[in-house]
């Protein structure tokens, strides 16, 4: 054993760092994840009324989503991919669940105002200033 792998492997840190700098390969672990799906409560009873209830435009992804299991079973692959939900409500969908999940009913969180002006806007608005 090198000096180097004596001093590193003293920790289980350096065990596992070890061990990603080995040459040999290492065992293929596929892990599966246990999804618990909650039940349905108050007025969040199908998915379309959770993804209205969410909002940010994910209500036109109902027709997505079977049923209530499906919703809560489905993963950012499955969302990409087969259902081809955008990033942005791809992970507000995510967020969301997972809340749902740890007991806090959804509820509408509107986006800013402040900041909604596009870049080209901005730009062109500083131009006008400049020029007057």
């Amino acid at each position: 054993m090198s000096f180097f792998a004596r001093i590193v492997t003293r920790s289980a840190l350096g065990v596992a760092f070890a061990r990603s700098m080995s040459t040999e390969a290492a065992p293929a672990v596929t892990a599966t994840r246990k999804v618990v799906v909650p039940r349905p409560r108050g007025q969040v009873d199908t998915p379309e009324s959770f993804l209205k209830a969410i909002g940010r435009g994910c209500e036109k992804y109902t027709e997505k989503f079977k049923d209530w299991d499906h919703l809560f079973k489905a993963n950012t692959i499955a969302l990409k991919h087969e259902m081809g939900i955008g990033a942005k409500q791809r992970k507000w969908i995510l967020m969301w669940t997972n809340k749902f999940r740890l007991g806090i009913d959804p509820y509408l969180i509107r986006t800013s105002k402040k900041h909604t002006m596009k870049r080209t806007e901005r730009l062109a608005r500083a131009k006008r200033r400049r020029n007057d």
